[in-house]
Order: structure tokens, then C-alpha cells, then sequence
């Protein structure tokens, strides 16, 4: 009886054992150090001796689809941040209602396009490419028109002659 039961324990040993000695086997992900370059980055060019699944040209069409789909979500983002930037420039004052008015203009065009690029089912890399540079424009235009605010002309009597806006303030340009 006394066999059996250290039979029993050296064997769940052994196998305790090579459990752990099995973890440091496990399938390899592309981050350990394969000689050359420690900790080679695999998404930008590898160590030579790297895992040979991530030169596979499948791994790299799944890594450009990845992308491409994380770069789609940012352009979504970035015209959701715009239009968010337009509205808090009615609510502040700092675009007048045509400026609105051919920024909205601008920010539909661009959806327009997007949604005709997107009636094949994709966004191809050229179409992606075009709309970013489509929206960096509207971002520019956007920052302009907050920025280019000129103050209204005075109103009050023709020889309240000064600077636009300075109607009310005695001093160096106001006559009082």
C-alpha cells in the first residue's frame, strides 16, 4: 500500500513538474528576444530570426485591415470633435452665421463623400488619404473663422473717431 501512495505522489510531482516547466514554451506571441535586436517590435520590422507567422503575408493584411479600420474610426472622431467645435462656436460667440453656415456646408460635403466612398462596402487607402486631408482643410477653416474675429464699428456720434470697439472706454483712443 505504501508503493501505491508514493507511486501516486511522485507521478502528480512529475507532472507538477513539467506543467511548469511547460508555461515557459507557451506559443510565442512576437515579443520575446530572438537574438539580435532584444525585444524586436513586430508591428515595425523584426529581429531576422523573429516568428515566421509575422512575416506571412496574411499577418500583414489583417495588421493593414487593423489599421485601416482604426484609422476610419479616427476620421469619425475627428469630424465628431469638429462639429463639436463648431457648435461651441455658436454658443461663444465667435462665428457669425455665415461662417457657420459654409463650415456646416464643408462638414456635409465631406460625410457626403465619405458615405459615397463607403458604397462599395470599404474604405480604400487613397479615399481614407483624400478625407483626412479633406478634414486637416476643415479643421484649418474651423480655426480661422474662430480666430478671425474683428470687432463691430463703433456705433455712436462721427467724431467718436478710434479704434473699433473702443466706443465707451475713455483714454488713449476714445474721446470723451
Amino acid at each position: 500500500m505504501k508503493t501505491s501512495a508514493t507511486l501516486k505522489t511522485l507521478t502528480l510531482l512529475g507532472l507538477t513538474a513539467l506543467t511548469l516547466a511547460a508555461t515557459s514554451g507557451r506559443a510565442d506571441n512576437g515579443y520575446g528576444y530572438y537574438g539580435g535586436t532584444p525585444n524586436p517590435n513586430p508591428w515595425f520590422g523584426a529581429a531576422p530570426n523573429a516568428n515566421p507567422w509575422m512575416a506571412n503575408p496574411a499577418f500583414q493584411q489583417a495588421r493593414a485591415v487593423a489599421d485601416m479600420k482604426q484609422r476610419q474610426m479616427q476620421l469619425d472622431q475627428r469630424q465628431d470633435a469638429q462639429m463639436q467645435r463648431i457648435l461651441s462656436g455658436i454658443d461663444s460667440g465667435k462665428l457669425d452665421l455665415r461662417e457657420v453656415a459654409g463650415l456646416l456646408r464643408e462638414h456635409l460635403a465631406i460625410a457626403n463623400l465619405e458615405r459615397g466612398y463607403l458604397a462599395d462596402g470599404r474604405l480604400g487607402p487613397d479615399e481614407l488619404v483624400s478625407l483626412e486631408q479633406r478634414l486637416a482643410e476643415a479643421e484649418r477653416h474651423i480655426t480661422f473663422d474662430q480666430n478671425n474675429q474683428v470687432p463691430a464699428a463703433p456705433v455712436g456720434r462721427r467724431d467718436d473717431i478710434g479704434r473699433p470697439g473702443d466706443i465707451g472706454r475713455p483714454g488713449e483712443f476714445g474721446r470723451r
